[in-house]
């Protein structure tokens, strides 16, 4: 077997391959043999039929069969022996076999994974935020743990502005009711603006068991595509009015959620919150590592493999669109700007993995068998409680070998860093959401790694 390979890009090898005209004849004889054992013919006993009656029959079959076959089986030989693995389906150009005295040939195009012209990823200049943790972020915390252990009791009067309501209602937008628009014992927090300030005001005043149509005019930037730029009328039926009360901040309320005191409550707020910006900020260096490392580096995109990337972000972000409410016609008028962030977006990722993968061979940075059980062994141990299926869900070969990547991509990052040189600088963080300093006042409170929850993703 003859075999040219040409390279003209980095990510792309053309394969010439010449086979001879004795390996496809033998697949042709093996396939006359296949046949004849089972074939049937009038006047002839089953596996007796002769071979011309099988030729006039079956021959052109079984060459256009053999072909493939050899194609198949001569592409796979070359690719392992000359080391190449394709990162998408094959592009084959024409194949010829004139007749069986002349050799096979045909030309194969596959994508591989490109060069890389590494830029610095050593020593690189990072800048580090200091931890700072300020009374006014505990008193935050506290005030959102005070929040959430309030009490409601029934309102004997109108609903006010910090109202905890719940009513019924029905929209409609030119006349027509709303995809979506009716609710039956919805919650509402009146001054909340979870709902939109001009829907929540025109609530005040209302007593309970009353009904009230309601018009609101939706901006044309709505983050609602179904509601942008319209008038919507709601039709509202008022269920119940409940008034919040708040407890005091002491040490009776710091006993009530699991601490002596309210200066043990304090010190374990604090505890928390420097622990969590800890976690973010390493992870910010991270991403401001990875960030400059990309930028200096310099890869190829294999277009077939980025297009299919492309298109697969394209379908999540129109499925998205459409899990929140969006039409067919809100969907296709940014059907472009989908497209194009897809587009963007997967040449990101894929000049992300080339790169961190090119860092990680030159530094042999890799997950071992034991390093890998040790991390979903602890990974599980923090979750379990909260998720016994967890360790099911490491069964799988898959979610194991998808772990092990992760890890990979943390280690390679983790490297950058620590050969990074690091400035520290003065800046105040707080908590990032609600969410988060929820989990940071609880008196158990496991904080689960940052691998499992790239594990989780």
């Amino acid at each position: 077997m003859k075999v040219n390979v040409e390279k003209p890009f980095s990510y792309q090898r053309v394969l010439k391959i010449e086979v001879p005209p004795e390996t496809v004849g033998e697949e042709i004889e093996n396939l006359y043999s296949k046949i004849q054992e089972t074939a049937t013919h009038p006047g002839f006993r089953k596996g007796k039929v002769p071979r011309r009656i099988l030729e006039r029959k079956f021959g052109k079959s079984i060459r256009m069969e053999a072909v493939e076959n050899t194609v198949s089986s001569s592409l796979k030989k070359v690719l392992e022996d000359e080391k190449i693995v394709p990162l998408t389906d094959p592009d084959f150009g024409e194949v010829k076999f004139e007749d069986e005295n002349a050799p096979l040939s045909f030309e194969v195009t596959v994508e591989v994974e490109p060069t890389v012209e590494l830029g610095a990823y050593k020593g690189i200049e990072l800048k580090k935020p200091k931890l700072t943790v300020t009374d006014e972020d505990i008193d935050r915390v506290l005030k959102r743990l005070q929040l959430s252990n309030a009490k409601y009791t029934p309102a004997e009067r109108p609903a006010q502005k910090g109202d905890i309501v719940i009513v019924d209602f029905d929209s409609y937008a030119e006349g027509k009711p709303l995809k979506g628009g009716k609710a039956e014992g919805f919650p509402l927090e009146i001054g909340s603006n979870a709902f939109g300030e001009d829907f929540e005001n025109q609530l005040i005043g209302m007593n309970q068991n009353e009904e009230r149509r309601i018009v609101v005019a939706y901006p044309a930037d709505y983050r609602a595509p179904d509601l942008a730029g319209k008038e919507v009328t709601f039709m509202v039926r008022m269920k119940d009015i409940k008034v919040r009360e708040l407890p005091e901040i002491n040490d009776d309320f710091a006993k009530d959620v699991g601490h002596s005191n309210l200066e043990e409550l304090k010190a374990r707020v604090r505890e928390n919150l420097l622990k969590d910006l800890g976690n973010r900020i390493e992870h910010f260096l991270r991403e401001q590592a990875l960030s400059k490392v990309v930028a200096d580096s310099k890869v190829e995109i294999p277009p077939k493999l980025k297009s299919r990337l492309s298109a697969s972000l394209f379908e999540e972000e129109v499925n998205r669109m459409a899990q929140q409410g969006a039409d067919r016609d809100a969907i296709t008028e940014k059907r472009d700007k989908i497209a194009e962030f897809a587009e963007i977006e997967a040449d990101r990722r894929l000049k992300i993995n080339f790169v961190t993968d090119e860092i990680g061979r030159r530094e042999n940075l890799d997950i071992p068998e034991e390093e890998l059980k040790k991390s979903i062994e602890e990974t599980i141990a923090e979750a379990e409680s909260t998720d016994p299926r967890l360790r099911s869900y490491f069964n799988s070969e898959r979610v194991r070998d998808r772990y092990k990547e992760q890890l990979r991509a943390r280690k390679i990052l983790d490297f950058i860093v620590s050969n990074a040189t690091i400035e520290e600088v003065v800046e105040q963080t707080g908590p990032a959401s609600e969410a988060d300093e929820k989990k940071l006042i609880m008196p158990d409170t496991d904080f689960v790694s940052d691998k499992k929850e790239e594990g989780d993703k």
